[in-house]
């Protein structure tokens, strides 16, 4: 996949939100991986082979943050 500087902006804003949003995927989804598209939420399982499966067949182009919510 061939990135473009306007689509790495978007993903590390997409971690960035991910970051400044923790306690509430806290909240939510501890012990799982969640996904962030373009700033917003877009997926959560325990499983990440499981997620990526999921994505990968949502036909999305766009670059996807994917991180691991700690208890």
């Amino acid at each position: 996949m061939n990135c473009n500087t306007d689509e790495l902006t978007r993903l590390k804003d997409s971690y960035k939100y991910i970051n400044s949003n923790y306690e509430t995927f806290k909240k939510y989804y501890k012990n799982q991986f969640v996904a962030v598209k373009d700033t917003e939420y877009f997926d959560n399982d325990s499983n990440l082979e499981k997620l990526v499966e999921r994505i990968t067949l949502s036909n999305t182009n766009k670059l996807i943050a994917i991180e691991f919510i700690h208890p």
